[in-house]
């Protein structure tokens, strides 16, 4: 039987782990002290969840991370993608442009490539699957470095013109895609 946590704890948890996404978002080596006032709870509260500023970010990034990777399920859906990033742009600001939390981004990499590998791992010809996770390398790279420069921009195009534009960059074309990383994304709009 799972065990079902009490609305406040749940409350409480969230307001902590909000607040320390706005820290790292504009001040990455904050205090803990400065957590628990800006969050308005006690140290006790704090150390009932978390075992340390450590252990409180892990949980934070592993949130984030599951935020973000639903939309890399089955084929990576660039434009969900681009949503998520602008739902919590000041973060990804921090992270991508100014090295806020590095292990958030190692490890979202991480995460992204065991997708990229799975939906990979159908194809059995050698040479055909590392061409195909050499161009998926290349293709999130871009979208990455075009993630990074929207947000130095202050996201100043729209998320579809963005993702016409990552289209464009990339000369997206159907014909072939099976035998092409492409085929590991979907590059429809979001409806």
């Amino acid at each position: 039987m799972v065990k079902k946590e009490d609305a406040r704890v749940l409350r409480t948890k969230k307001n902590i782990e909000e607040t320390t996404i706005t820290l790292l978002t504009t001040q990455p080596n904050f205090s803990i002290t400065l957590l628990l006032r800006r969050a308005d709870v006690t140290r006790g509260t704090f150390y009932k969840y978390y075992q340390n500023k450590e252990h409180l970010i892990s949980e934070v990034n592993h949130t984030l991370i599951q935020e973000f990777i639903q939309y890399t399920q089955g084929k990576f859906h660039v434009a969900k993608m681009i949503q998520a990033v602008s739902d919590r742009a000041a973060f990804y600001n921090a992270v991508l442009n100014l090295h806020s939390d590095s292990v958030y981004v190692k490890t979202l990499m991480s995460r992204m490539r065991m997708q990229m590998q799975s939906q990979l791992g159908i194809i059995e010809d050698e040479e055909r699957y590392r061409h195909q996770m050499f161009q998926w390398e290349i293709i999130i790279g871009g979208f990455w470095a075009l993630i990074s420069q929207w947000l130095l921009d202050n996201m100043n195009v729209t998320q579809t013109k963005l993702l016409q534009e990552f289209i464009e960059l990339l000369r997206v074309d159907t014909t072939g895609w099976t035998q092409t990383g492409l085929n590991l994304f979907d590059f429809d709009n979001i409806n």
